[in-house]
């Protein structure tokens, strides 16, 4: 698997929050579940809204536009219950560096 260098390990969030980061082919959002750190595309799969701008209640991420609500840890729909499922990356520190996993294709 391909990893991709985003930043020095200071750009991570503390526990309960998350960050939004450029990663050549678009956003990603790297949340902090208790001390663990998840990875999931930038975007709402609904209306295009920014998730990094949502709010991460534990695992949960809700989408500022329309409340669609995501589980970080790996990719579904919370809310509504449609059975979507969106992207979600493996996030790792080497040597002081924050790299996230290259997407995969379905």
């Amino acid at each position: 698997m391909k990893f991709h260098a985003v930043g020095d390990e200071s750009i991570l969030p503390p526990p309960g929050a998350m960050v939004t980061v450029m990663v050549d082919w678009s956003e990603v959002v790297i949340a902090n579940v208790d001390g663990e750190y998840h990875g999931i595309q930038g975007v709402c799969e609904h209306a295009g809204g920014p998730l990094g701008a949502g709010y991460l209640v534990g695992c949960q991420l809700t989408c500022p536009l329309h409340a669609w609500t995501y589980d970080v840890t790996d990719g579904w729909l919370i809310r509504p219950p449609w059975g979507q499922r969106i992207q979600t990356y493996e996030v790792r520190v080497r040597e002081g560096k924050v790299e996230v996993a290259e997407r995969e294709e379905s």
